[in-house]
């Protein structure tokens, strides 16, 4: 008989549940504090400026006339965030994870200059290194924000599939008028061909200015309506809840440049010889808006066909300033349009986080520029620098910005230029002030 010890049993395993976690995430016992931090990097350089002086009379040579170096403080490069190390844990549970971050880097990359002057009594030669700070003249963020949005509620209405149909409707009783306009096109033509000597050209010109304006402001947006209504129902009857996460970006670009020109009140860099510069600047600004929503079309019991189809009383003001008589042509240069959409605007969904990143640029290149005395020759070899800026924010916010109220930028009111030249000229060519 085997008297040998029985194998002990095992212990059952203890299933515990977690949640689906990223790899690598850690769970937090206690709820976190986000801590601030911050950092501070100076941006410096070593100023050199340095020449030579021989006097031809007496043959007195000054090895170090000028000898001048100093270290030259142009600014700060810094960082400050809130530290979230939870962020994976957020982004499992579909909460918001975005934390605020502010960053300015600057940088400085300055080549070695040469000169050398001659008068008639003197001979000096020269070195050195020579810059200015970076240049920062950031313009304002609100047209790139304000276009960013655009973008977000556009894509946001393309995964819902609603539609503004409050205006078409208003603006039907004009659809008798457009249908007359188009039966008599070509009665309309001969007639004014037959009067073209008499009205000296004025008769096309009418008529072409309304064959214009019944196109762009009746026939043409009135199939986008129909094609939009028509869809839009679809939409609404295969709605379903679901998550989107929507991005919309916005830059713009341009230059400047300036110089200062020297003179006998300038620092010299060989005797005689004085130094200024030249700034040809690049600059490069954009706001980018991400934002995760959570739709709940299908759900929701206030949400109906009316909302869908934009029939509910918040589109109302909109609706009343599109009925406004040449209320179009004071949307080419204002934003009452947006303006008025987004502040009765109703999101179809719960907002589950929204950041905001605000990024600006600038690379300047530094020339320099000399100016001589009376009497003095010479030449600069070198110098040239180039100083960059960096500045970058970020930062969380509860639900998506509105549009400002505001007039619009020369490069807004510029965009589709000749559109709106031909239709506010159709309407000074036609002469009268009835309602488009």
């Amino acid at each position: 008989m085997y008297k040998g010890k029985s194998p002990k049993p095992k212990r059952p395993k203890v299933v515990r549940f977690y949640p689906v976690l990223p790899r690598g995430t850690k769970r937090l016992k206690t709820p976190y504090v986000l801590p601030s931090r911050a950092a501070t990097i100076p941006c410096r350089y070593e100023k050199v400026m340095h020449y030579n002086l021989l006097t031809k009379s007496t043959r007195l040579f000054e090895p170090d006339k000028k000898n001048s170096r100093s270290i030259i403080h142009l600014g700060n490069s810094t960082k400050s965030y809130a530290n979230n190390p939870g962020w994976r844990v957020a982004v499992a549970k579909g909460t918001n994870a975005t934390s605020g971050y502010n960053r300015r880097v600057l940088s400085v990359k300055v080549s070695m200059y040469s000169c050398f002057s001659e008068s008639s009594n003197t001979l000096s030669d020269g070195y050195g290194k020579i810059t200015t700070s970076p240049i920062i003249t950031a313009k304002s963020y609100t047209p790139l924000i304000d276009r960013a949005t655009a973008q977000i509620r556009n894509k946001l209405n393309g995964h819902v599939g609603r539609a503004q149909l409050a205006a078409p409707i208003a603006e039907s009783r004009e659809i008798h008028r457009l249908v007359r306009q188009i039966n008599g096109l070509a009665i309309d033509t001969v007639k004014a061909l037959l009067a073209i000597r008499k009205t000296q050209g004025k008769s096309v010109l009418n008529l072409a200015s309304n064959v214009w304006l019944g196109f762009g402001f009746g026939l043409s947006p009135l199939l986008k309506d129909i094609e939009q209504a028509a869809k839009s129902v679809q939409d609404y009857n295969s709605r379903m809840d679901h998550y989107v996460r929507l991005k919309g970006t916005a830059t713009m670009d341009w230059t400047s440049g300036y110089s200062i020109k020297p003179n006998g009140t300038f620092p010299d860099i060989a005797y005689g010889m004085y130094v200024g510069e030249t700034h040809n600047t690049y600059h490069k600004q954009g706001a980018q808006i991400i934002a995760g929503i959570r739709i709940t079309t299908a759900s929701s019991a206030s949400y109906s066909v009316t909302d869908h189809l934009g029939l509910n009383v918040s589109s109302l003001p909109s609706v009343a300033w599109e009925l406004v008589p040449f209320s179009w042509a004071v949307d080419y240069f204002t934003t009452v349009s947006p303006w008025l959409d987004d502040m009765f605007y109703t999101l179809p969904g719960t907002t589950i986080y929204c950041s905001q990143s605000l990024k600006y640029e600038s690379r300047d290149r530094v020339s320099l520029l000399t100016y001589l005395k009376p009497g003095y020759s010479g030449y600069l070899s070198g110098g040239d620098s180039e100083t960059t800026c960096l500045d970058f924010n970020r930062s969380s916010l509860s639900q998506l910005p509105s549009r400002s109220l505001r007039i619009k930028s020369v490069d807004e009111i510029g965009k589709s230029g000749l559109t709106k030249l031909l239709n506010l000229s159709s309407v000074l060519a036609q002469g009268r002030t009835k309602k488009i």
